[in-house]
């Protein structure tokens, strides 16, 4: 069975003075008595020499009347209740004597040794012509009485103590348990995760007081390694997050350089191909006649292998195989007012243009002819999303302090982001992982060739810049690019005047 501190502290007490009151009471009832005894036969026998001496030294012998007043007076003064005097044989016995009561033949030495409730005691006389012996009997009750009466209020004293003792206690286990009760409440607490509470004792003993300052100090440090704990898994989340990224990313841009590397060699296997067809063409539509039937079929042969050849310069610029761009610092602003001019002019009124330029903008390294495409290209895809119906496409400009790693490259701190978004009706997360893939389209065959989107990639990768697609279906989609900042270089403005490439966007 367990016990709570106050109602362990309050069962020893009531223990120990279990044990040690009814010794103290035998003790002091031993005590009392033998003081009441001594003080009894002390009385007596102080009485008892007195009345014997003033019978030895007065001539009260030689008249038997004054024997029996001496007599009488023992009885009425000392508390005796039996007076005689034998002198000669003769027997003289006080009329006062209490009735009962005779001599026993002896004299007691101790108080309650003889028979009854009779302390006697025998005195000799000596005095000439007589031989007598003073004979004196003394009642002993008021004396156990008066013993009893003592241990009753030394009972009641010792119970009034006990009492005492028991409240002090009580009082005494409430002081010491409460600094405990605190403490454990606080404990509580902060195992439920109420890490402010206090484990500091409000407490005058001394060693409470140490042992709350120790578990506060203790507390401190657990919590601090809670803290410590909760922020090294939380980098590590983050890490492990940060990895899964990554390796998606990775996978992603192995996959799009498997892709680009097989279009890299069929585009250049098709310029091989196109380009006697091209030779051919144009030496016959030379030798025909201008307004003949076959100069019309080699005029639309030679336009589509042109096409052909747009095509295949599209594969080449997002399998990075048409060359390394001349990348200059550059103001992207101009670049991105002017391709708004030009995306105006080209999409119906039912089509809301929002334009968010604020300017300026840090530097970036670009070119302004492959960044106009990557703007028309966007900007050209999302009005195709809104399926001719009324819609809006924002186009903006905006700085950003994130930081956006490409696999395998250092993190970037500062970035311009052009981004280009549309009310249309969103893409499915399956359909973002291949959107940026040559000749995926989710559109008809006659509307595009695919190969908008994975242009925009290959140029924006050869700029050293980053895309990102955010899209749902039913809420529309924004693309965003990020543009490293270039810092302490010369900008270079980038004409206005720049020719919009005509795009088959899918």
């Amino acid at each position: 069975m367990k016990f709570s501190i106050s109602a362990s502290i309050v069962i020893a007490a009531i223990g120990i003075h279990a044990i040690v009151l009814p010794a103290l009471y035998f003790g002091l009832n031993v005590v009392v008595s033998r003081s009441h005894l001594n003080v009894f036969v002390q009385h007596v026998r102080t009485l008892s020499r007195n009345l014997a001496e003033e019978l030895e030294l007065s001539d009260a012998l030689d008249s038997q009347q004054r024997v029996l007043d001496t007599l009488d007076q023992a009885i009425l003064n000392g508390d005796g209740d039996f007076a005689e005097l034998v002198d000669n044989g003769r027997e003289i016995r006080s009329s006062l004597n209490a009735p009962g009561i005779s001599w026993q033949g002896r004299q007691d030495f101790t108080v309650g040794s003889g028979s009854g409730h009779e302390y006697f005691i025998a005195l000799p006389i000596s005095r000439p012509n007589h031989s007598a012996e003073l004979r004196l009997g003394f009642d002993e009750r008021p004396t156990f009485e008066e013993i009893q009466v003592a241990m009753r209020r030394t009972l009641w004293v010792l119970v009034g103590y006990l009492g005492a003792a028991v409240a002090v206690a009580i009082v005494w286990s409430y002081r010491l348990s409460r600094p405990v009760v605190e403490l454990q409440h606080a404990a509580r607490k902060i195992a439920e995760g109420d890490y402010v509470q206090t484990l500091r004792l409000r407490t005058g003993i001394l060693e409470l007081h140490r042992l709350g300052n120790d578990l506060e100090y203790m507390r401190g440090e657990l919590v601090g390694v809670n803290k410590r704990l909760q922020v090294e898994m939380r980098d590590k989340q983050l890490a492990e997050e940060r990895h899964r990224e990554l390796e998606g990313r990775l996978r992603h841009r192995q996959r799009l350089e498997t892709v680009g590397t097989l279009a890299g060699g069929i585009a250049h296997e098709f310029n091989n191909i196109l380009l006697p067809i091209v030779l051919f063409a144009e030496a016959a539509l030379a030798e025909s006649p201008e307004h003949s039937s076959v100069h019309e079929d080699l005029q639309e042969i030679l336009t589509q292998a042109n096409r052909a050849k747009i095509i295949v310069d599209k594969i080449l610029t997002f399998s990075r195989d048409a060359g390394a761009p001349a990348l200059e610092v550059m103001d992207l602003e101009p670049v991105v007012r002017e391709a708004i001019r030009l995306f105006s002019v080209l999409v119906p009124s039912s089509v809301e243009v929002h334009v968010n330029l604020s300017g300026p903008y840090p530097a970036v390294r670009a070119d302004a002819a492959m960044t106009m495409q990557i703007i028309m290209n966007l900007c050209t895809n999302a009005y195709q999303s809104l399926g001719g119906v009324n819609g809006t496409v924002s186009i903006g400009l905006s700085t950003s302090s994130e930081s956006v790693v490409e696999v395998g490259g250092s993190p970037n701190i500062g970035h311009v982001v052009l981004s280009v978004a549309d009310s249309g009706h969103g893409m499915d997360s399956a359909t973002v992982d291949r959107i940026f893939e040559p000749f995926f389209t989710t559109r008809g065959v006659s509307a595009g060739t695919g190969l908008g989107l994975s242009v925009v990639h290959g140029i924006a990768t050869s700029f050293g810049a980053t895309i990102s697609v955010d899209s749902a279906i039913g809420r529309g989609t924004t693309f965003k690019v990020f543009f490293p900042v270039v810092l302490a270089s010369p900008v270079v403005q980038a004409s206005a005047a720049i020719e919009s490439p005509n795009d088959d966007l899918g």
